[in-house]
């Protein structure tokens, strides 16, 4: 039994990296060079929400699938450390898809509605701006701490 829950752990882990590499790494970069900006940004709205859910799901697996080893073997320091990356990454995930995801795009929005008129506030691009950096911060926080757990998974 607990040989498939350190498989379910490792399957996680490696989930969560690949969604972020395959994502951040070659489908953006795809579609950036490959559509114009506004079907760009109709796409990204529709990736996004799953591919937060899938990183929240994700951690969710990973979290009890270090539960089970805990129960199973007993707490160790590994497995304490697996379960706070996990419960971080638990949280960032469930932020990015709600509310950084709905923040982002409502001020999109707007940015496009300025723009069309021909003036956009500063400040509002400002704002944005700050909201799509916390979004890249994020993510590479989680690549590594995917990284990190699959490096760990061989230490559980």
């Amino acid at each position: 039994m607990a040989l498939l829950i350190e498989y379910m752990h490792a399957l996680a882990a490696a989930l969560l990296v690949g969604k972020v590499v395959l994502l951040s790494f070659v489908v953006a970069p795809i579609l950036a060079n490959s559509l114009e900006r506004e079907s760009f940004g109709k796409v990204v709205r529709q990736l996004f929400p799953a591919y937060y859910a899938l990183g929240t799901g994700t951690a969710v697996l990973g979290l009890v699938s270090v539960s089970g080893l805990a129960m199973i073997r007993g707490m160790s320091p590994s497995l304490l450390v697996a379960g706070v990356i996990w419960l971080i990454i638990l949280t960032v995930e469930a932020y990015c898809l709600s509310p950084l995801t709905s923040q982002s795009n409502a001020m999109r929005d707007r940015l496009k509605e300025q723009e069309s008129r021909g003036a956009v506030d500063p400040a509002l691009q400002t704002a944005w701006n700050r909201l799509h950096q916390r979004s890249v911060y994020l993510n590479s926080m989680v690549l590594l701490a995917g990284l990190y757990l699959i490096w760990l998974a061989q230490r559980l």
